[in-house]
């Protein structure tokens, strides 16, 4: 399959990774705006117009369209961030700017250097398994560094000792305001 994409000028190696990202971020967010909608037929619809999901709504309105060009920069969230998006129904004209300069940044990753360094550490990994053990340590050690330096580890272990103590988790009230901004 690499060949074929390998021998596209460069030009047509980008179009190619950019307009597979853009139909899998548009069919994303919609899924994501077809979940909101769904849910609001359901017992689930009173989340849907409760304070900390209206005030999710506002922050990804808000704050989505610089997150959503950023997630393209990384490996694996780029699903999370956009799905979110269409969930808490981010305005489409907001969403597609962001989208379209986000997969464009994605096709130029991906058609010049982005399938080479995929490949290789595929390839690489295949054929050693210390290669294929180191890989997934230093995915593991990224996990956690990321967790410990947003304090996702403290939450998760507060979580677990609110459940032994017999209490359930309680997710703090939200106290800030949006007045003024």
């Amino acid at each position: 399959m690499m060949d074929w994409i390998a021998s596209l000028p460069l030009g047509w190696a980008i179009l190619f990774f950019w307009c597979l990202a853009t139909a899998r971020a548009t069919v994303t967010f919609s899924l994501g705006r077809g979940i909101a909608a769904g849910v609001e037929h359901t017992s689930l619809r009173r989340f849907m117009s409760g304070p900390v999901y209206l005030r999710a709504m506002r922050f990804i309105d808000r704050w989505g369209p610089w997150a959503i060009p950023f997630c393209f920069l990384t490996v694996g969230i780029q699903t999370a961030v956009i799905g979110t998006a269409g969930v808490t129904r981010m305005r489409w004209r907001r969403f597609l700017p962001a989208m379209l300069l986000g997969t464009l940044i994605w096709g130029v990753i991906y058609g010049t250097v982005g399938m080479a360094v995929v490949w290789a550490v595929i390839t690489a990994a295949l054929a050693s398994p210390v290669a294929l053990a180191a890989l997934i340590l230093a995915l593991a050690g990224v996990v956690i560094l990321i967790l410990w330096s947003t304090g996702g580890l403290a939450r998760l272990r507060a979580s677990r000792a609110q459940r032994r103590a017999g209490q359930s988790p309680r997710i703090q009230p939200d106290t800030t305001s949006d007045a003024g901004r």
